[in-house]
């Protein structure tokens, strides 16, 4: 048995809905503990132990919770992604002690040094986790401490967009928001914190602001996963769409368990508030099978069996049918604003916005907003700067459209595409300029060079040298480069750059009049607006179709 991480999770994650501590180890197949050991930690612990290395480290555990005159916790043990690996998780109320006791108890089990007294060294290891600067209780807002509704957001993309058009929504009705997303912590539309806060510190933030009256909390995988949601619950959960991203990082491998893992958002939804779960995502549908609260649908796809099958059972959905957002229900049918009438989704040609549309637009309902009041926000909330840069932002720059997306895989890259094809259906040549950050799987880069190369007539490939993560430029390069080469597409790249501001105004340099220049855009969207502005660009949108 090796030991892979001691974690403290402060709120509810992956494998349950309160604070633990997660002991990670590797148990190679058929391994068990011999005779020796099983009696030299029956003496430490005085406790019975069998040859399986899990069972005794299960049992440790219990021994030293015992011993610090704690009860015996509810301790539970997952299987994961990575061959071998297996998590113990147990709960804690206080860090370093609890901490502790993990350390203990897999040096008991499987350390290399001997102990002589199971007590002298656990309170050593105590010790030794004990840090001033960690708080020692769960760092997690309780809903005992939290007096204000909130809706927690999830998925692979348009959180963002979700969570910024959601705010609209509830400030145009009146309330004070507070929200946590990728760009930063934002209350009553003014940032107080820049920076991804869609993990644990960005939610406590929001929730403990006693200015607002609601929250918005987008959440991403990796805030589950290194410290667990920073809430207990939500008032409505929302669950827009999973994908492969981010694959083999933090024990996750498989876009099964990264569902699972974002899954944790609507868990957590309280059993009288509501859940918003794409229909059209089989992975997110599955979900409701896991949940406490009434679920409402949403789907871009009328004819979707799911749909029939929730209303015969009496729930609700939001669909797009017939060119209008609509709610369905067993009660009737209410067209609440033709998809043409809603700016971001520009005219309904940006299907990924359109599904983001009813997101939102199912939250606000969620935290009760009259129908009539989502319509009016909707009318207002532009794709542009003001209200949500870098996604989707499309200008004119001397007969040359430019579209500035937050696309960072294979699924926002087909979309923006699709999305190009859409707006300018008579362009004279459409340009990719693609690449993404560096902790994605070899095969993402790969897919994104073969994506391309089949979709665009020119391909630009950019660095994010703030985003490598752990590779170099040249290696993400090749990686896309081989995609192309995968789609017969190697004639089509026009130019390697080392950042994507650089990459954005080289393609502009070599484009010609009429051309669509679509860009990937995660580390200097900002700059880049800013420089297309300076040039006299003019920022578009539904209106100038």
């Amino acid at each position: 048995m090796k030991l892979v991480e001691i974690r403290d999770l402060d709120g509810p994650n992956l494998f349950v809905l309160e604070p633990v501590i997660k002991l990670e180890v590797t148990v190679e197949p058929e391994e068990s503990l011999g005779i020796a050991r099983q009696q030299y930690i029956a003496e430490l612990a005085n406790r019975y132990v069998t040859s399986d290395p899990v069972l005794a480290l299960t049992t440790v555990i219990g021994a030293l919770h015992e011993q610090l005159r704690i009860p015996p916790p509810q301790i539970s043990t997952h299987t994961m992604d990575y061959e071998s690996h297996v998590s113990v998780c147990f709960p804690w109320t206080h860090r370093s002690r609890a901490r502790g006791i993990a350390r203990a108890a897999f040096d008991v089990v499987a350390g290399e040094n001997r102990i002589d007294r199971m007590s002298t060294h656990l309170i050593n290891c105590i010790e030794q986790e004990f840090d001033e600067d960690e708080p020692e209780a769960p760092t997690w807002v309780q809903d005992s401490e939290r007096a204000i509704p909130s809706v927690a957001v999830t998925g692979t993309n348009g959180k963002t967009t979700t969570t910024r058009f959601l705010a609209h929504m509830l400030k145009a009705a009146g309330y004070r928001v507070g929200w946590s997303s990728s760009s930063g912590v934002y209350i009553d539309g003014e940032m107080v914190m820049q920076g991804d806060y869609t993990g644990h510190g960005g939610a406590r933030r929001v929730l403990t602001d006693s200015s607002i009256d609601c929250a918005v909390l987008e959440t991403a995988r990796g805030g589950i996963l290194l410290r667990g949601l920073g809430y207990q619950s939500n008032n409505v959960g929302v669950f827009v769409n999973v994908s492969e991203d981010h694959l083999d990082l933090h024990g996750i491998r498989t876009v099964e368990t990264l569902a699972s893992v974002k899954a944790t958002v609507i868990r957590t939804t309280s059993a009288d508030g509501l859940i918003v779960l794409n229909a059209d995502d089989e992975l997110v549908l599955a979900q409701r099978e896991h949940v406490s609260a009434p679920v409402l649908l949403i789907s871009q796809h009328p004819d979707n069996p799911a749909l029939a099958e929730h209303l015969a059972q009496g729930g609700t959905c939001l669909v797009l049918d017939s060119g209008f957002v609509a709610r369905i229900s067993p009660e009737g049918r209410e067209n609440i604003i033709p998809i043409a009438d809603v700016p971001l989704t520009y005219g309904g040609m940006a299907r990924h916005m359109v599904e983001n549309t009813l997101a939102a637009c199912g939250a606000a309902i969620g935290m009760g907003l009259d129908t009539r009041d989502i319509a009016r926000a909707m009318r207002t909330f532009q794709p542009d700067r003001d209200h949500n840069a870098g996604r989707l932002n499309v200008y004119s720059l001397e007969n040359r459209t430019v579209v500035i997306d937050f696309a960072h895989n294979e699924s926002g890259l087909s979309f923006l595409l699709d999305f190009a094809r859409a707006l300018k259906p008579d362009a004279s040549r459409l340009t990719a300029v693609i690449g993404t950050a560096g902790d994605r799987q070899d095969s993402v880069f790969v897919g994104l060079g073969r994506l391309a190369g089949a979709s665009a007539d020119r391909v630009v490939i950019k660095a994010n040298p703030g985003y490598l993560r752990g590779r170099t430029a040249d290696e993400i390069v090749e990686l896309i480069a081989s995609g192309l080469e995968e789609s017969n597409a190697t004639s089509k790249l026009d130019g390697v750059y080392h950042s994507e501001y650089e990459g954005v105004f080289g393609a502009i340099e070599t484009s010609s009049p009429g051309e669509v220049i679509v860009t990937m855009c995660v580390e200097d969207y900002l700059a880049i607006m800013d420089e297309l502005t300076r040039r006299g660009a003019t920022e578009r949108g539904a209106a100038d179709e």
